[in-house]
Protein backbone atom coordinates (compact mmCIF):
# COMPACT_ATOMS: atom_id res chain seq x y z
CA UNK A 1 0.00 0.00 0.00
CA UNK A 2 1.53 3.35 -0.93
CA UNK A 3 -1.00 5.45 0.99
CA UNK A 4 -3.28 5.17 3.80
CA UNK A 5 -5.55 8.19 4.25
CA UNK A 6 -6.17 9.28 7.45
CA UNK A 7 -9.67 9.97 9.45
CA UNK A 8 -12.81 8.54 9.24
CA UNK A 9 -15.09 9.24 6.39
CA UNK A 10 -18.68 11.03 7.39
CA UNK A 11 -20.57 14.02 6.83
CA UNK A 12 -18.64 16.11 8.75
CA UNK A 13 -15.12 15.06 6.98
CA UNK A 14 -14.93 14.32 3.68
CA UNK A 15 -11.27 14.61 2.70
CA UNK A 16 -10.20 10.96 3.18
CA UNK A 17 -12.76 10.92 0.13
CA UNK A 18 -10.93 13.27 -1.62
CA UNK A 19 -7.61 11.91 -0.40
CA UNK A 20 -8.63 8.55 -1.96
CA UNK A 21 -9.60 9.61 -4.94
CA UNK A 22 -6.47 11.62 -5.86
CA UNK A 23 -4.52 8.70 -4.79
CA UNK A 24 -5.92 6.37 -6.94
CA UNK A 25 -5.76 9.09 -9.77
CA UNK A 26 -2.14 9.37 -9.82
CA UNK A 27 -1.15 5.90 -9.90
CA UNK A 28 -3.60 5.52 -12.52
CA UNK A 29 -2.24 7.82 -14.63
CA UNK A 30 1.77 7.31 -13.41
CA UNK A 31 1.44 3.83 -13.76
CA UNK A 32 -1.16 3.93 -17.10
CA UNK A 33 -2.89 0.97 -15.28
CA UNK A 34 -6.33 0.13 -15.23
CA UNK A 35 -8.85 1.31 -12.74
CA UNK A 36 -8.83 -2.07 -10.55
CA UNK A 37 -4.98 -2.12 -10.43
CA UNK A 38 -5.10 1.09 -9.00
CA UNK A 39 -6.88 0.91 -6.20
CA UNK A 40 -5.28 -2.30 -5.80
CA UNK A 41 -1.95 -0.34 -5.47
CA UNK A 42 -3.71 2.51 -3.00
CA UNK A 43 -5.76 -0.07 -1.21
CA UNK A 44 -9.13 1.47 -1.67
CA UNK A 45 -12.22 -0.54 -2.41
CA UNK A 46 -13.87 0.09 -6.07
CA UNK A 47 -17.22 1.50 -4.20
CA UNK A 48 -15.09 4.55 -3.10
CA UNK A 49 -14.19 5.87 -6.37
CA UNK A 50 -17.76 5.06 -7.82
CA UNK A 51 -20.16 6.03 -5.23
CA UNK A 52 -18.32 9.21 -4.36
CA UNK A 53 -16.89 10.45 -7.68
CA UNK A 54 -19.40 13.62 -8.03
CA UNK A 55 -17.99 14.74 -4.84
CA UNK A 56 -14.58 14.53 -6.08
CA UNK A 57 -14.93 15.72 -9.12
CA UNK A 58 -16.87 18.52 -8.21
CA UNK A 59 -14.93 19.43 -5.54
CA UNK A 60 -11.86 19.48 -8.47
CA UNK A 61 -14.10 21.46 -11.47
CA UNK A 62 -15.70 24.12 -9.17
CA UNK A 63 -14.17 24.02 -5.56
CA UNK A 64 -16.32 27.10 -4.20
CA UNK A 65 -19.70 25.68 -5.74
CA UNK A 66 -18.51 22.05 -3.68
CA UNK A 67 -18.23 24.00 -0.13
CA UNK A 68 -21.46 25.65 -1.24
CA UNK A 69 -23.27 22.42 -2.03
CA UNK A 70 -21.43 20.71 1.77
CA UNK A 71 -22.47 23.50 3.36
CA UNK A 72 -25.71 23.64 1.94
CA UNK A 73 -26.58 20.11 2.72
CA UNK A 74 -24.87 20.22 6.44
CA UNK A 75 -27.64 23.03 6.73
CA UNK A 76 -27.95 24.63 10.58
CA UNK A 77 -27.44 21.56 12.22
CA UNK A 78 -23.93 21.09 11.01
CA UNK A 79 -24.05 17.04 9.37
CA UNK A 80 -25.44 15.64 6.73
CA UNK A 81 -25.66 12.03 4.94
CA UNK A 82 -22.48 11.17 2.19
CA UNK A 83 -25.05 10.47 0.16
CA UNK A 84 -27.07 13.54 0.00
CA UNK A 85 -24.24 15.48 -0.39
CA UNK A 86 -23.08 12.92 -3.49
CA UNK A 87 -26.58 13.75 -4.59
CA UNK A 88 -26.31 17.27 -4.75
CA UNK A 89 -22.53 17.47 -6.45
CA UNK A 90 -24.20 15.25 -9.28
CA UNK A 91 -26.97 18.04 -9.52
CA UNK A 92 -24.20 20.68 -9.34
CA UNK A 93 -22.17 18.88 -12.05
CA UNK A 94 -24.67 18.64 -14.96
CA UNK A 95 -23.81 22.46 -15.43
CA UNK A 96 -19.97 21.71 -16.12
CA UNK A 97 -20.25 18.58 -18.92
CA UNK A 98 -17.72 21.04 -20.97
CA UNK A 99 -15.49 21.25 -18.43
CA UNK A 100 -15.11 17.93 -17.14
CA UNK A 101 -14.91 16.39 -20.28
CA UNK A 102 -11.84 18.90 -20.69
CA UNK A 103 -10.23 18.06 -17.71
CA UNK A 104 -10.92 14.14 -18.57
CA UNK A 105 -8.84 14.80 -21.40
CA UNK A 106 -5.92 16.52 -19.78
CA UNK A 107 -6.41 13.77 -17.33
CA UNK A 108 -7.14 15.39 -14.26
CA UNK A 109 -10.33 13.56 -13.75
CA UNK A 110 -11.06 9.26 -13.95
CA UNK A 111 -11.75 9.33 -17.90
CA UNK A 112 -15.09 7.69 -17.75
CA UNK A 113 -16.59 9.16 -14.63
CA UNK A 114 -19.18 10.65 -14.38
CA UNK A 115 -20.85 9.31 -17.95
CA UNK A 116 -23.86 10.87 -19.51
CA UNK A 117 -26.54 8.25 -17.60
CA UNK A 118 -24.83 9.56 -14.02
CA UNK A 119 -26.14 13.42 -15.02
CA UNK A 120 -29.35 12.19 -14.91
CA UNK A 121 -29.34 11.69 -11.50
CA UNK A 122 -28.24 8.36 -9.26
Amino acid sequence: MLFAPSGTITGMNLQGIHERYGGVLKIFKKKNCSLAQAMKGFDVPRSTICDYSGMCELKIIDTEEYYSVVQQERGTKGNALIKNIELRCWEALSGHRAQSNKLKEEGKLFPFYPNENSFAGK
